[in-house]
């Protein structure tokens, strides 16, 4: 019974590394057939769309099809965002780096604004894709509003979003000074998003019991009709 046990066990385990290593692979795939710059945003929408499944208890999702549909999906949205986390991190590097030839006091100022901007945006790109499966269909918010939703649950859920940053952070570094760097191509996505999604599968309401994000026609968020009183 142990050895069966035992069997089992490793089976699971090998099993999970090789889903791992797939969803990377596509991962890195359908973000280049964007363009990296593109590409990244939907191609991460399908990853957390995947590891959502594992951690509901969908082992045998299919990786490809299940990531080419949320790739195509939420292309629009997603990669907007993608191109605008991009933009702003490049901005807040290069503002970084050009606050050094600064007087001291105007630098420390920059550079706190900076490392302010920096770790509410950290915090806020891993809820993008959760807040993204929220939206309802044929529904069109504005980048703002969805960006305003993601910052506010990790606002409101600070020790969350700080496992959060530190999976999507420590991973890499880790393989990194464990002098494993040739692992980063191969599972170093994969482990952050599934991470990430069990994280907000065990913290977040599910989006099938969730209430949908509902938007005006001018994509602002639109109030939610009240339920009619019942007479006892």
């Amino acid at each position: 019974m142990s050895a069966s046990r035992t069997l089992a066990g490793l089976d699971a385990l090998v099993h999970r590394a090789v889903q791992l290593v797939w969803l990377n692979l596509w991962w890195s795939m359908l973000t280049l057939l964007g363009g990296i710059v593109l590409g990244i945003g939907p191609a991460s929408v399908g990853a957390h769309a995947v590891a959502s499944a594992w951690a509901r208890g969908d082992q045998d999702v299919d990786v490809p099809r299940t990531m080419w549909a949320h790739w195509r999906s939420h292309w629009g949205r997603s990669a907007g965002l993608g191109l605008l986390a991009i933009a702003l991190a490049a901005s807040l590097a290069m503002t970084w780096w050009m606050s050094r030839g600064v007087p001291p006091i105007p630098s420390a100022v920059t550079q706190g604004i900076v490392l302010l901007t920096a770790l509410l945006l950290a915090v806020t790109l891993p809820y993008l894709p959760w807040v993204l499966e929220q939206i309802e269909p044929g529904a069109r918010p504005r980048v703002s509003v969805i960006v305003a939703s993601a910052l506010a649950h990790a606002l409101s859920r600070p020790v969350l979003s700080i496992a959060l940053v530190a999976a999507w952070v420590g991973w890499p570094t880790l393989l990194i000074v464990s002098g494993w760097p040739g692992l980063l191509p191969v599972v170093g996505a994969g482990v952050p998003f599934a991470v990430s999604a069990w994280c907000l599968h065990r913290a977040l309401p599910h989006p099938s019991t969730a209430q949908p994000v509902s938007v005006s026609a001018d994509g602002s968020p639109a109030p939610r009709p009240h339920a009619p009183a019942t007479r006892p």
